[in-house]
């Protein structure tokens, strides 16, 4: 039977699978690592981008082909680096493989670390701004939920997170298996290669989890039955 890692976004715990996962096609094992508790032991050689940390989960959990990884916004970006390291499966939801497809003000290298380490991104300010330009009631409680616990993220932790985000990597030479988003995202810019629609927002997943899971069980049918 084939394992399940499921990887979360950026800020997020992996709570954030909670309505998705008792949906899901059974496992012989689910795999839902806390991305701050990975990041606080791993001590990388070189710079910490998408590639590298992809390297070390794949290492840690001895990830192959025959596992299957779900990965949410940041979470999908280290699933597809992840499937290029090992050929596991690669399922993204409102992930990218294109950096560019991240709506952000800044993306230069240096301003994000001051912004992390000064702890600027973590600010009462930059809180009150981010809950205010928030445009989806839908997911607002949540989206707040998120904003409320930044403050509380290790500053480390935070810049680690910006820099798999947007640290440069080798390009990917492999696609992901399957690609769900909403049209509606505002964080992360619709794919250009094929995609299943999903209603909602950037957490599409979480407040539409059956038809989530809906076209992810189509999909590893049709894969399998194919195989």
């Amino acid at each position: 039977m084939k394992r399940l890692l499921l990887l979360h976004g950026y800020t997020e715990e992996p709570t954030i699978f909670d309505p998705l996962r008792p949906l899901l096609p059974p496992f012989a094992e689910v795999i839902v690592p806390d991305l701050a508790a990975e990041l606080a032991c791993w001590q990388p050689r070189g710079r910490v981008n998408a590639r590298t940390l992809a390297g070390h989960l794949a290492a840690r959990y001895h990830l192959g082909p025959a596992d299957v990884l779900i990965g949410h916004s940041m979470g999908g970006w280290l699933a597809a680096h992840v499937k290029e390291l090992t050929g596991s499966t690669a399922i993204l939801l409102s992930g990218f493989t294109d950096q560019t497809k991240i709506r952000a003000a800044v993306r230069t290298p240096w301003l994000l670390a001051l912004a992390a380490r000064s702890g600027l991104l973590q600010s009462r300010l930059a809180g009150w701004h981010s809950r205010r330009r928030y445009p989806f009631d839908e997911s607002r409680a949540l989206h707040a939920q998120l904003v409320h616990r930044m403050p509380h993220l290790g500053r480390r932790y935070v810049h680690q997170q910006l820099q798999v985000l947007f640290g440069p990597v080798p390009p990917l030479t492999t696609a992901p298996d399957l690609r769900l988003h909403a049209r509606r995202d505002h964080i992360v810019r619709s794919p250009d290669e094929p995609f299943v629609e999903l209603p909602g927002d950037h957490f599409a997943h979480y407040f539409y989890p059956e038809l989530t899971a809906a076209a992810i069980q189509n999909f590893l049918i049709q894969r399998d039955a194919v195989s």
